[in-house]
């Protein structure tokens, strides 16, 4: 989550950064331009680049990757439909494996895809894939849609009532980047996998990185003890499943007549951009290790109970837990309130009856907190006193009524957990990145995700960071990803 500060100037931030550090590809016809992109298009994506950007952590400026990216973006662009139109790469400062476009040539990718990619082409194989979807204008009636609701204030999933308990369910920008139809996207994947093989990829490179984005999600809900299907919808909300759309595209590449490993993938390049590149969350948003959420930058930190899943985004902090129950921890204005418990009563709980109001001190901090129950669904605020005088930290709790005896102790302790670090304790931490290791004799996929700076599952996210499967092992000489601090 971000530092403490009004949301603007995070706007702000993000329009000078993308102003330095995003790359605007002009592109080289090897086709003749069978459409063009209309001034209208380009208002439609103008329109939501900034927001986009700051949903997502800003732009990542990497001296690396970015020109990569915006390279490897120029070369599939020039093999489209529209080789003459000028399209925008931008990548994301975001862990979340992701990549979409929007109408008028924007391109995102987040950091965290470019990782999850193990070749050039791998990379190329989703550029591609979201380049045709602005070519053949899938994102135009759906960008109107995102627009017309207000494409940052969306509250998706399940609708509690009130305000207040909305927040929790709050999704942002990436609901609206959900809303391919089936057919749209088979349609991006085959047109995507022909512009892969015009610009002189390996056309096996697309199956394979859907293979890993399969892993990838099996391993997130494996990690959140949530049920896996590989025939379920993925990629966001409408992808088609991930297990058809490897099948698809397998079948698609033995149909051009190549085959596997005629062409190069790229390898060099790309790890020679990734190598040193950050990995999970940015050191500005703070860190979950384990079980623990730590910021070194605000100099807090709470810890959150067993079974719990954390996921660190740019304005919050949630946890999930496989009874249903949710907790999400961000930060506020304090507006005129004096006392905590006049913050939950008079700001933040103000459409919302509280009981149990209860004024704590937590680790020397002053708190406060109070319950009320919203369409089926129990739920606690805590608010603690930031310090500045101008803003406080928050934890909404949302327990369905059965659970919330038994979860209460360890929710309870989450609550306490809550403390300031001093300067050693924050200097302390220190972010990961991948670094590139070239595989010596001997070595083995356990011996080397032991290496790797992981709390739980070591070899299996290893594997897939590595795009290994079930039982394969590693070969001496061969180049993979590890995460080091």
């Amino acid at each position: 989550m971000t530092a403490l500060k009004r949301w603007a100037g995070r706007l702000n931030a993000a329009r000078r950064v993308f102003a330095a550090a995003a790359f605007s590809v002009a592109l080289l016809p090897l086709v003749p331009a069978q459409a063009q992109i209309t001034d209208g298009e380009r208002r439609q994506g103008a329109s939501a680049h900034e927001q986009i950007v700051a949903q997502y952590g800003g732009v990542y400026d990497h001296p690396e990757v970015g020109p990569y990216v915006a390279r490897v973006t120029t070369r599939m662009a020039g093999a489209s439909s529209m080789p003459n139109e000028q399209f925008r790469v931008t990548v994301l400062n975001s862990p979340v494996v992701n990549a979409f476009a929007l109408p008028g040539g924007y391109v995102y990718v987040t950091r965290g895809l470019v990782a999850l990619a193990n070749s050039e082409a791998e990379l190329a194989s989703v550029i591609g894939h979201e380049i045709a979807h602005v070519t053949m204008r899938h994102g135009q009636g759906r960008q109107n849609r995102a627009i017309g609701a207000g494409l940052l204030g969306a509250v998706l999933g399940v609708a509690v009532g009130s305000d207040l308990v909305n927040q929790i369910f709050s999704v942002g920008a990436s609901g609206f980047l959900a809303d391919y139809s089936r057919d749209q996207e088979n349609e991006a994947d085959s047109v995507g996998l022909n512009m892969l093989v015009m610009a002189g990829y390996d056309p096996y490179a697309a199956p394979a990185f859907l293979g890993s984005l399969g892993a990838q999600s099996a391993l997130h809900a494996q990690l959140r003890g949530a049920r896996y299907d590989t025939n379920r919808v993925d990629w966001l909300a409408s992808h088609p499943a991930t297990g058809q759309r490897v099948r698809d595209t397998l079948k698609q590449a033995g149909e051009t007549g190549l085959t596997r490993g005629a062409r190069g993938t790229g390898e060099d390049a790309h790890f020679a951009a990734i190598d040193g590149m950050l990995y999970g969350d940015d050191p500005k948003e703070g860190f979950v290790r384990g079980q623990r959420f730590i910021h070194p930058d605000m100099r807090f930190a709470f810890e959150v109970p067993d079974g719990f899943t954390m996921t660190n985004a740019s304005t919050s902090v949630t946890a999930r837990h496989p009874s249903g129950a949710q907790m999400k921890f961000d930060s506020a204005p304090r507006r005129s309130a004096g006392s905590m418990a006049e913050y939950l009563t008079r700001v933040w709980s103000k459409d919302a009856s509280l009981s149990q109001i209860e004024s704590l001190d937590v680790n020397g901090i002053p708190a406060a907190t109070g319950t009320t129950r919203v369409k089926g669904k129990d739920v606690r605020l805590v608010a603690y006193d930031a310090g500045d005088k101008e803003n406080v930290f928050r934890f909404l709790i949302a327990t369905p009524p059965r659970q919330t005896s038994s979860l209460k102790p360890g929710l309870q302790e989450m609550v306490r957990s809550f403390t300031r670090l001093n300067a050693a304790e924050a200097a302390d931490v220190a972010p990961r990145r991948i670094e590139v290791h070239k595989v010596r004799r001997g070595e083995t996929v356990a011996s080397l995700a032991a290496k790797a700076a992981y709390f739980t599952d070591a070899e299996k996210r290893f594997r897939v960071l590595n795009g290994l499967g079930d039982g394969e092992q590693v070969q001496a000489g061969q180049r993979v990803k590890l995460v080091a601090e």
